[in-house]
Order: structure tokens, then C-alpha cells, then sequence
């Protein structure tokens, strides 16, 4: 009897969890067919595929401008057409708002108040105030700030001559150094204090290899009701105290002596000093300011640190795009005698270099969003309904044959000015696009070019035995980035 209890219980269990596995069948949607208890990321969760391969596989089964899939039993629509993507991120904007992300306020209020998790009218008020800190006049404010952080860049190359080296370590300390300068307020000397705690911190930030942080990361993406019922966090407990603890004091310093860094903590607090009661959204206590100072600093600095130790990887890869790169760095350092805000920004080859390691390995292999109200795409008639989530294959896109020829292949060619204009929009994503697009963008690419110039004019990296060829990805990173260390020789000119 008891036997026979079981199994009807199983069947039942089995019944509620997989019945929404017909979502997509019975709107005549071509999908992926789903395992059970796991949809389509059963190779995810063991870990024998990285998210960017599996997307890619998923996008290549299909030539339609849709398809069906499941992350575990919840359906989700990913979105293969460029010009469907102009609707659902631009032109139909209000339809597709908010990010697929879980937020508890009372659990985790640091990341409640994130601008990448904030939604609906909390996000625009927040955006609205919030974007003229990364305009191009503040970034020039922050550039001696960072112009101190690539001394010490360059110092450590310049001590470790004709030696390997793991470029993703020396680029993580150089994105916490300048993230925390920019961010904090503070100088924390990575490349001296090899006992430095903000490093540690910053690397157990964005660690998922551990089985707790790796499901606490995935159930806010993917499994929001198990966010509410555990309370997790987005960021690990002890880092984001710590940093809200280094955010406060150093707030609570610069207001009670009146210093001026022109960093991130002085521009938020000259926000709060402009706010009106009017406002939709104030910064009226330390959690709110904090709430962008935290998440700037842990995205921002493991997106830049892997962006520019893939770009040394692939330079020693491929000498002769290292020597044109160095080349034009070069003759535009000669004409100055320095670097400069403005002359950074006349490196065309450099920028050319750089969107094609963030086509290669963008900083996110999707984008997710969610149908604030049924939607009817009009070139097929079907109907999405509210709430139902939209996926943005961006690994799909950028290795699409169709879109990039060779696309395995490393060729800074597609983004010439010639060749630009022939990129079918909405295919390079690396930083999204629309309204909710990367707010940090204009700032992640300036500390890339800052480093890049600085160190590629007087070093040259090169491939040895231990430079891994192909690359690993980490199928446990939620970021693209490869298994273990990522050596290269670093030799002077």
C-alpha cells in the first residue's frame, strides 16, 4: 500500500512539474525538447557546459526568428531576429522593462537597490539620476585617478621582464585597484600586498566555483521562488559588508573633511545634495548610495579584468595584430610625449581590438527580460504572454557565420570603419542596448584602453607552453573566462 502511495505522489509530482512542458508545443513554437526536472540546462548544472555553449547550441538548432526552451520547468522565449531584438529592446521598450531578476528587499537590501536589478519605476528614476555620472566630462574628472592605478601596472610588468605570468591575476588587481580608487575612495595597492583583504574580497566576490554561491547566483537568474524561501544574497555575506563598511567610512570622512576625489562617492553625494522632494527616487540614506557603489565594483571589475587578460591571450596569439596595435599606440604617444583622455580616444585600431575580444567573449552570454503584458509579434502572429521571460542569445549572435564569417576565428577586421557599416544591427551586444543597457560602458572601456596603451607601447606578450590552446571555459563561472590561470610570457620592447 505504502508503495502504491509513493508512486502516485511521484506521478502527481511529475504531472505538476512537466505539464508546463507542452507551453511551447501547443502555441506551435519550435523549441528545444526539455529533460526532465532540468529543461535545457541539464548540462549546466553538471557543469559540463558554459552557458555561452550551450545558448550557441540551442540558437544553431533553429533557422526560425524564435525559439522555445525551458530553464527547468519555466518557460522561455529566446529571441534569434535582429529586428524582433529592435522591438523588444528599443522601439517596444515599455512592453519589456524590467531584467528576470530576483530581489528581495528585507533579505538583501544592497542588491534591491542595484541599479542592474532595480525595476520598473524605481529603475527610471534611479537611470534618469544616475547617468550623468558615466558621461564623458566625469570620466575625464576619474582619468588621473586612473592614470595612478596603471603606474603600478606597468611597474609589475616592468619587474617581472621575460617572465610567464598570469594575465588574469595581474588584470584583476589592476580593475580592484582602479575600481576601488574610483568607486571607494581608497588606494589599496594590490600589486604590493599580496595579503591584500579588498582582493580577496573582490575574488570571492564573483567565486562560484562553490557549490552554495554557484546555486545562489543561478536562483537569482533562474529561480526566483528559492531566493524568497533560502533569503539569499546576491553577493557573498562577509564581502558585501565589508565593502559596505569601507563604503560608509569613507562617505562618512569625506563629508566631515570636505575632500574631493571627483570619484564615484563624490559624485553620489552631490547628488543627495540636489535632491528635491519631488524626486522620484532620493539617495536618502547609505544603503541606497552603496547600492550602486557595491555592484560597480563587483561587476565591474571581473567583466574588465577578463576583457583585458583575453585581449593579452589573443595578442599572443596573433603577433601581427599585437604590432599593429603597439604601432598606432605608439606614434600617438610620440606626438604628445603622454597619454591622454583625448588621445586614447583617437586609437581606432585599439577600439577595433577590443570589440573584437568582447565579440569573441562578451561580458554576458545573455540578456533577460520579462513581458511586462501580452505581446503579439506582428511578422508571425504569435502571442507572448505577460510575464513570460524573453531571452537575448548574445553568444549566439556574435558566433553566428551569418553575422561574423569565421567566427571562431580572432580578426579585429570586422570592426573597421569599412566594415562597420555593413554589421547588421542588433548582432553585437556586448554591452545590451536600449534603454537598459550597460550604464558603465563608456567607463569599463576607457580603463581597458588605459591599460592596454600603457603596456602594450613598451612590452610584448607572447605564447608559451603553459598558454592554454584552445581555451577552457569555466562551465561554473556565470562569466565568459577560461578554467585555471591564463599564462603568457610578458618580454620589454
Amino acid at each position: 500500500m505504502l508503495a502504491l502511495i509513493l508512486t502516485c505522489l511521484f506521478l502527481i509530482l511529475y504531472y505538476l512539474y512537466t505539464k508546463n512542458y507542452n507551453f511551447w508545443k501547443s502555441r506551435n513554437v519550435p523549441y528545444e525538447k526539455p529533460v526532465f526536472l532540468f529543461g535545457s540546462f541539464y548540462n549546466i548544472v553538471r557543469r559540463k557546459e558554459h552557458i555561452l555553449e550551450r545558448l550557441c547550441n540551442i540558437y544553431n538548432q533553429f533557422p526560425t526568428p524564435y525559439v522555445g526552451m525551458f530553464i527547468f520547468h519555466q518557460p522561455v522565449l529566446l529571441i534569434r531576429s535582429p529586428d524582433l531584438l529592435k522591438k523588444i529592446l528599443v522601439k517596444d521598450f515599455n512592453k519589456f522593462p524590467n531584467r528576470k531578476i530576483a530581489a528581495n528587499e528585507k533579505a538583501d537590501p544592497l542588491a534591491f537597490h542595484a541599479l542592474f536589478i532595480a525595476r520598473d519605476a524605481i529603475w527610471r528614476n534611479m537611470r534618469a539620476k544616475i547617468s550623468p555620472v558615466f558621461t564623458s566630462g566625469k570620466m575625464k574628472l576619474m582619468f588621473p585617478l586612473m592614470q595612478e592605478c596603471v603606474d603600478d601596472l606597468y611597474d609589475f610588468c616592468a619587474t617581472h621582464p621575460n617572465e610567464e605570468v598570469d594575465v588574469k591575476m595581474m588584470m584583476k588587481k589592476y580593475t580592484v585597484d582602479i575600481i576601488s580608487s574610483c568607486a571607494f575612495g581608497i588606494k589599496t595597492n594590490c600589486f604590493k600586498d599580496e595579503e591584500s583583504e579588498i582582493l580577496k574580497v573582490a575574488t570571492k566576490m564573483v567565486d562560484f566555483g562553490s557549490v552554495v554561491r554557484g546555486f545562489s547566483i543561478f536562483c537569482f537568474f533562474f529561480l526566483h521562488s528559492f531566493v524568497d524561501f533560502f533569503k539569499l544574497t546576491f553577493g557573498d555575506k562577509y564581502c558585501t559588508d565589508y565593502l559596505f563598511n569601507v563604503f560608509t567610512t569613507t562617505l562618512h570622512e569625506r563629508e566631515k573633511k570636505k575632500i574631493v576625489r571627483n570619484d564615484l562617492i563624490d559624485l553620489l553625494i552631490n547628488l543627495r545634495k540636489i535632491e528635491t522632494i519631488t524626486d522620484g527616487y532620493k539617495f536618502d540614506d547609505e544603503v541606497k548610495m552603496a547600492g550602486q557603489a557595491i555592484p560597480f565594483f563587483s561587476a565591474g571589475n571581473d567583466t574588465t579584468s577578463i576583457t583585458l587578460a583575453l585581449t593579452c591571450y589573443e595578442l599572443a596569439l596573433h603577433t601581427e595584430i599585437q604590432d599593429r596595435l603597439r604601432k598606432e599606440v605608439t606614434e600617438i604617444f610620440q606626438e604628445r610625449g603622454t597619454f591622454t583622455y583625448e588621445n586614447l580616444q583617437e586609437m581606432k585600431y585599439m577600439d577595433m581590438v577590443i570589440n573584437e575580444t568582447l565579440r569573441k567573449y562578451p561580458l554576458a552570454p545573455f540578456l533577460m527580460r520579462e513581458a511586462a503584458e501580452d505581446y503579439t509579434f506582428e511578422e508571425t502572429g504569435f502571442t507572448l504572454e505577460k510575464g513570460v521571460s524573453l531571452l537575448v542569445p548574445i553568444s549566439g549572435l556574435h558566433y553566428d557565420p551569418k553575422y561574423y564569417p569565421e567566427p571562431e576565428k580572432y580578426d579585429p577586421e570586422r570592426f573597421s570603419d569599412d566594415n562597420k557599416r555593413n554589421l547588421t544591427p542588433y548582432t553585437y551586444l556586448p554591452f545590451g542596448e536600449g534603454p537598459r543597457n550597460c550604464i558603465g560602458q563608456r567607463f569599463a572601456l576607457l580603463v581597458s584602453k588605459v591599460a592596454l596603451a600603457r603596456i602594450i607601447k613598451d612590452f610584448v606578450f607572447e605564447a608559451t607552453e603553459k598558454t592554454p590552446v584552445p581555451l577552457q571555459l569555466d562551465p561554473g563561472s556565470l562569466f565568459v573566462q577560461n578554467k585555471g590561470g591564463l599564462y603568457v610570457n610578458v618580454r620589454k620592447v
